[in-house]
C-alpha cells in the first residue's frame, strides 16, 4: 500500500506581488489622505462613542523631494494593538476595536499601503499614554521573502520622545516618481484641495490640519435655509436603510443663477460662502465625492443632464454607520460602491429632490434675479446636518419611525413667480473698453463707472424716447 504523501502546497502570497497589488489601485494623494484618516479615527477611538472636541487635535504634514512625514496629537496606538493588529496586511474578523466609532476603513491596509506607495524606508512611532515605542519599516524587510514580525523599539534617545500622546510616521527612499511628485507645488496644491474637500466636516469643527507650514481651510458645500416656517426651504429625507442612516439635502446654493453672466452680478445678498453645485457625498462626516454632476449621482438617469441652468442647486447625501462595511464606498474611500443596495434605494430620493430643483429653476429662469432673490433674502447657507434639525422642527416635516421627509413644492414654501408679469430678457454685448469709458464720463461724469451700469443707462435713454414717440 502506498503511504499518502505529507507534502504540502505553498498558498501565501509573496511579499512583492502582495506589495504590488496593494499600492497599485490608489493614487499618491488618496495613500496621504488614507494616513490622516487614521488620525482621525485615533482621536475617535480616544471617546470612546461620545462627541470629539476636534479643536483639540492637530495634523501636521509634510511633503519634499526627500522625504513625507505626519504627526498627529490624537491619542496614539496601543502597544498591543501595535503587537497584534495594526502592523498585520489586513484586519481579523475578531478585531472589534471600532464597534463603538463611526469610522470608515474596513481592511485594515490604510497605513501599510500608504507607506508602501511612497518609500522603501519607514519609521512610525506613536506614543499612547506615558508608553512611547517605534516600529521601523526597512527595505531589508521589504525585500526578505518571509513575513517576520516587525520589531517594536524603544527610543534610544530621550529627545526622540513625543510631547503629547499621537503618532509619526516618517517616510525616506521615496520611490522615484514619488519624490517627483513630492517636489512639484501643483501636486502641494491637489493634496491641500482633497484635504480640504474630503475632510471638510471636520475642518469646520476645529480639527487644524498644516500641509507644508500653512494651514488647510475647508470647501463648505451648504444649502440656503429659511429657518421662518412657512419661509422657502431644501428638500430633505432622512431614513435608516439596512443599518445605515441616510442623511439626504436638496436646495439652492450661494452661487448666481444660470445665465447670470454679468460679473457685476453679485446673486443672492448677504455674506455667504463660496458654493459647490451639483452632488456631494460623505460618509462618515468623510466627503467622498465633491460636487459630482454625472450620470453616477443620476444626472441624465431619469432627470436633465446637468446644464449652467442648475449651477445654483446643490445636494448632499450622508451614510453613516458603526459598520464602515455597510457604508457604499471603496477601499480607497475616495469612490463609490454604486451597486449596494443602500446606494440604490438612496438614489431614487436623490432624483426625486433634484426633479423639484430641475422643475424651480425652469420656473424663474427667464425672471430678473432680483424677483427671487428677495424670498430668500432671510436665509441662512446652512451645512447638512443644521438642515436636517432646521427642518425636522417644521410642522409640514413628516416624521415616523425615525423617518424624517419635508418636499418644499408638497409644502408651498418656493416661491413662485407672478404669470402675469412679462419675463425679462438680459442684453449681452461687449464694447473696447476705451469707448465703455467715454461713454460712462458723458453720462456720469466718471469713467470709471460699472459696464453694467452704463449700459442700462445707455438703454433707458432710448426707452423714454421710444415711449414719447409711442404717444
Amino acid at each position: 500500500m502506498t503511504k499518502p504523501s505529507e507534502d504540502r502546497a505553498q498558498a501565501s502570497p509573496t511579499k512583492q506581488f502582495f506589495v504590488s497589488m496593494l499600492t497599485r489601485d490608489i493614487s499618491l494623494a488618496d495613500a496621504i489622505l488614507d494616513l490622516l484618516d487614521n488620525c482621525l479615527d485615533g482621536a475617535l477611538r480616544l471617546v470612546h462613542g461620545a462627541q470629539v472636541d476636534y479643536t483639540k487635535h492637530f495634523v501636521r504634514i509634510e511633503i519634499a523631494g526627500d522625504h513625507f512625514s505626519i504627526a498627529d496629537n490624537c491619542g496614539g496606538i496601543p502597544r498591543d494593538v501595535a503587537k497584534n493588529y495594526a502592523f498585520k496586511m489586513g484586519r481579523d474578523s475578531d478585531d472589534d476595536r471600532d464597534s463603538d466609532a463611526e469610522t470608515i476603513g474596513m481592511y485594515g491596509v490604510g497605513m501599510k499601503r500608504a507607506i508602501f506607495k511612497m518609500g522603501r524606508n519607514a519609521l512610525v512611532r506613536t506614543r499612547h499614554g506615558e508608553d512611547t515605542f517605534e516600529v521601523p519599516i526597512t527595505s531589508e524587510w521589504l525585500d526578505a521573502k518571509n513575513w517576520d514580525p516587525l520589531p517594536i523599539n524603544e527610543p534610544s534617545e530621550a529627545n526622540e520622545k513625543l510631547d503629547e500622546p499621537g503618532t509619526t510616521i516618517l517616510v525616506q527612499e521615496l520611490h522615484d516618481g514619488v519624490a517627483r511628485h513630492f517636489g512639484n507645488a501643483a501636486f502641494e496644491n491637489e493634496v491641500r484641495t482633497a484635504i480640504a474637500e474630503h475632510f471638510t466636516m471636520f475642518l469646520q469643527w476645529g480639527l487644524n490640519v498644516v500641509l507644508n507650514g500653512e494651514p488647510v481651510l475647508p470647501v463648505r458645500v451648504e444649502v440656503l435655509v429659511t429657518e421662518d416656517e412657512g419661509g422657502p426651504a431644501p428638500y430633505v429625507f432622512q431614513k435608516t436603510i439596512d443599518d445605515v442612516l441616510v442623511s439626504i439635502t436638496v436646495g439652492l446654493n450661494t452661487s448666481k443663477s444660470s445665465g447670470d453672466d454679468d460679473e457685476d452680478d453679485a446673486g443672492f445678498e448677504g455674506d455667504r460662502s463660496s458654493s459647490i453645485s451639483g452632488w456631494t457625498v460623505l460618509c462618515n462626516d468623510r466627503a467622498v465625492i465633491v460636487g459630482d454632476k454625472n450620470r453616477l449621482t443620476g444626472w441624465g438617469d431619469g432627470i436633465p443632464l446637468y446644464h449652467p441652468q442648475f449651477s445654483i442647486v446643490t445636494g448632499i447625501i450622508e451614510f453613516r454607520s458603526h459598520r464602515a462595511d455597510k457604508l457604499p464606498v471603496t477601499t480607497t474611500k475616495r469612490a463609490l460602491d454604486t451597486s449596494s443596495n443602500v446606494w440604490l434605494e438612496s438614489l431614487v430620493k436623490m432624483k426625486e429632490g433634484m426633479r423639484i430643483w430641475i422643475s424651480y429653476t425652469n420656473q424663474w429662469k427667464n425672471h430678473p434675479r432680483a424677483d427671487q432673490s428677495r424670498f430668500w433674502a432671510e436665509a441662512r447657507p446652512m451645512p447638512l446636518g443644521k438642515v436636517i434639525a432646521a427642518i425636522e422642527s417644521r410642522k409640514l416635516a413628516k416624521k415616523s419611525d425615525g423617518h424624517i421627509e419635508f418636499n418644499p413644492l408638497k409644502a408651498k414654501v418656493l416661491p413662485v413667480p407672478e404669470e402675469k408679469k412679462p419675463s425679462s430678457r438680459r442684453i449681452v454685448f461687449s464694447r473696447p473698453i476705451e469707448e465703455v469709458r467715454l461713454v460712462s464720463k458723458m453720462l456720469f461724469d466718471d469713467q470709471e463707472e460699472k459696464p453694467g451700469i452704463v449700459g442700462e443707462a445707455c438703454f433707458e435713454m432710448q426707452l423714454v424716447k421710444a415711449r414719447k414717440q409711442g404717444d
